[in-house]
């Protein structure tokens, strides 16, 4: 395991926990500025899973309600989270003493040295998960690294006393766009906030200013708001400067080598999801070789499971990017924004909304349906997660979708396309789903039945 950032201790936590010898190698420990992370409600799962539930909670970390944003508008927009739920803003070294607290608690073994990608061969390891962040040991010197050249970012971080703090919550990660970049802010202490700014240094005037500090505070000046919230302000430290270019992987499994988390591919920090993104990789890295360990004839399968999660994850997140920046074009004309709208095209994602309204309006008013499964659907093995292995289980397979999906709102859909053709009324269907499946929430199982119809894979003639 190389790495101890959040996911090469996550992994190493998992695989431990699971009875594998991990040794995690880290660099030595050095002075570093933290980073800001803002953690959304449903990374609670990863916490629990990793067993740092309670500690996460003890630590004493900014509980947080949600965002406020000036995103291509000066009016802002508050979004609370879910059913009243609190995340967490932390700064990433504390988050990592957790996590390493845990991983010794498991009986890792946690050596500190720099390693080569060469120095990594030698050691003659089953399988080693480079989880080495935006450094990637082994993507580097493998030329696995996939740079978005249009889309160079440089975060200037600086910390901020604030006394009073005029915003509808001073929990929110607050976030607002403007003319030549974009700007960010999350607490991190009692009337402490880390403040940075995301800008491009090819479009911007960062290499005309003097020094790092009065570039910093030149980009401030072109905010709107948060101008105005660090105006009675002090910058107690910083800046710090970061890069935040995004980037992927032309493989996610070089032989008996994983990239996880960072290491792999890093997304646009608007998405607040970098830990969460992280965690979720490494969990899915351990599922992998454990799976590879105790069921040798499974590892090529494992493997490349894992690499489409980590391609289908970067995708996702790079067609939000394209969405968040298309609202920031429309207010601001400028090549920060215009380059990097131009290099997100967009790449095949469709939106099936306003089908799937459709056949759920022709559920809701037909007398009675008559479903056949299209000729174009197959049941077929394909690979999925079940428990801490990677499992062949039956999928609906299309062209479209090779790999094969499963579950719709914890629907079945194996069960509910083999089971359709036999009812001529819904609430039959839904019945005879229940018996064969177990009990679903009748509006999840209608959501499913019309993203089936909407989907071409059930045919109502």
């Amino acid at each position: 395991m190389l790495g101890g950032g959040p996911a090469g201790c996550a992994a190493a936590r998992l695989l431990a926990q699971w009875g594998r010898r991990v040794v995690l190698v880290t660099r030595p420990a050095t002075v570093r500025h933290p980073l800001g992370e803002s953690i959304p409600p449903s990374t609670r799962k990863l916490f629990d899973l990793l067993g740092v539930g309670p500690a996460i909670e003890s630590a004493g970390f900014v509980r947080s309600t949600g965002n406020t944003v000036w995103w291509g508008s000066g009016a802002p927009r508050v979004e609370y989270f879910a059913n009243g739920e609190h995340g967490w803003q932390v700064t990433d070294d504390r988050l990592e003493g957790i996590l390493r607290a845990a991983v010794a608690a498991a009986g890792v073994d946690v050596i500190e040295a720099r390693l080569t990608s060469d120095d990594i061969s030698a050691r003659g390891a089953a399988f080693v998960l480079d989880c080495t962040g935006r450094g990637g040991v082994w993507a580097r010197a493998r030329g696995l690294r996939v740079h978005e050249p249009d889309l160079r970012t440089v975060a200037l971080i600086g910390l901020w006393e604030f006394g009073t703090l005029d915003v509808p919550d001073a929990s929110h990660t607050l976030v607002e766009s403007y003319e030549s970049g974009w700007a960010w802010s999350v607490p991190v202490g009692r009337d402490q906030r880390l403040v940075a700014v995301m800008v491009d240094p090819r479009t911007s005037n960062l290499a005309k200013a003097e020094g790092a500090r009065a570039a910093y505070l030149h980009e401030l000046a072109r905010t709107r708001c948060f101008r105005q919230l660090t105006a009675a302000a002090e910058l107690s430290g910083g800046p710090w400067g970061w890069d935040a270019s995004m980037y992927s992987a032309s493989r996610y499994a070089d032989g008996n080598v994983l990239l996880v988390g960072d290491a792999g591919s890093f997304i646009d920090p608007l998405s607040s999801a970098g830990v969460k993104k992280a965690l979720a990789s490494a969990w899915l890295a351990a599922v992998a070789v454990h799976t590879a360990l105790e069921r040798p004839a499974m590892r090529d399968i494992a493997f490349d499971f894992y690499a489409a999660r980590e391609r289908e994850i970067y995708t996702a997140f790079r067609r939000l990017t394209e969405r968040y920046l298309a609202d920031a074009l429309s207010a601001h004309q400028h090549p920060f924004w215009i380059d990097r709208a131009g290099a997100l095209d967009d790449d095949g994602g469709a939106d099936d909304v306003p089908a799937i309204q459709r056949a759920f309006d022709r559920l809701r008013d037909a007398a009675a349906i008559a479903l056949r499964a299209s000729p174009s659907v197959r049941i077929e093995p394909r690979p999925a997660v079940s428990g801490c292995h990677i499992v062949l289980e039956p999928r609906v397979v299309t062209a479209a979708l090779p790999q094969g999906m499963r579950y719709i709102r914890d629907v079945d859909l194996v069960s509910l396309i083999e089971l359709a053709p036999a009812s001529s009324q819904v609430p039959d269907l839904f019945e005879a789903y229940c018996r064969r499946a177990g009990p679903v929430a009748l509006p999840d199982f209608l959501a499913a039945l019309s993203t089936v119809l909407a989907r071409g894979w059930l045919l109502w003639p």
